[in-house]
């Protein structure tokens, strides 16, 4: 796995082409000056409007990776052929998705760090504007605790879009297979208890029943690593819970990259 860490860090480098860092700062300070400007409207309430704003915006801004640069820089190898020069150096296809999805990865905390550093900003440019009583509240940790936990559910998302990059032929069907796993994420739960408690007078049949369980273990529960709306209100979530959370995105990013790995070296590229 010598390798690994190189083809990270060119895969780091060509993200950075891009010029995701410096879309990302213009649209970081955007947030800042808007988020400031916009609570003003809301004097009861300055605080969490302005957490609110930013750390969706920064929620966001962290999905633009996988979404649209990973699939890219994964899929446009596949398509450009450009993969065959890559392995051709002694780079295993291991080596080669692992380094992929690191790249992808430090991209990802390189965007959601910059909208951080704009959200703690806007805080600050609020509590001058403003009087710091609207500011009480304000747990720096729980809005770092929630950045961290929206970086483990987008670096599920990432090894999602590792694995249907490595079974696909374009990057249209990897876009549509990336999409539907983070629609499913976000949905599961309220489906699940949908079903076992169902309205009045609708009845579930087993074999509905029976799908939902399958799906609920097989793709990732993305909505459990939304805390935003704790860190509004400057609660932390338990150590006990946030440990169960990076412990399940741990299991579930190698789960997904050891599949991807065993399907892609059994591919005919």
């Amino acid at each position: 796995m010598k390798n690994v860490i190189p083809v990270s860090f060119l895969t780091y480098r060509e993200g950075l082409k891009h010029k995701v860092v410096l879309l990302t700062t213009i649209c970081a300070l955007s947030l800042m000056t808007g988020s400031v400007l916009i609570s003003g409207f809301f004097m009861r309430d300055i605080s969490k409007i302005i957490l609110d704003f930013c750390l969706s915006i920064t929620n966001i801004g962290g999905l633009l990776i996988p979404f649209f640069l990973a699939i890219t820089l994964l899929a446009g190898d596949i398509e450009k052929r450009t993969i065959v020069t890559i392995l051709a150096r002694n780079i295993s296809r291991t080596e080669y998705l692992f380094g992929k999805y690191l790249g992808i990865s430090m991209l990802t905390a390189t965007v959601m760090l910059i909208f951080l550093a704009a959200t703690l900003l806007a805080i600050l440019g609020g509590n001058f504007l403003y009087s710091n009583i609207y500011f009480k509240g304000f747990s720096i940790s729980a809005v770092v605790q929630s950045v961290i936990l929206s970086y483990l559910g987008i670096s599920i998302l990432n090894a999602a879009v590792v694995l249907w990059c490595s079974i696909t032929t374009t990057s249209f069907l990897a876009t549509l297979l990336t999409i539907a796993t983070y629609l499913t994420g976000q949905s599961i739960d309220n489906i699940v208890r949908f079903v076992e408690s169902p309205p009045a007078g609708i009845e579930i049949s087993t074999s509905i029943s029976k799908t939902v369980q399958i799906i609920q273990y097989i793709f990732p529960n993305l909505a459990a690593f939304d805390h935003k709306l704790s860190a509004a209100h400057g609660a932390l979530i338990p150590f006990s819970e946030f440990a169960m959370l990076s412990c399940y995105a741990f299991v579930y990013i190698i789960a997904t990259l050891t599949l991807s790995t065993i399907l892609f070296i059994r591919r005919d590229l």
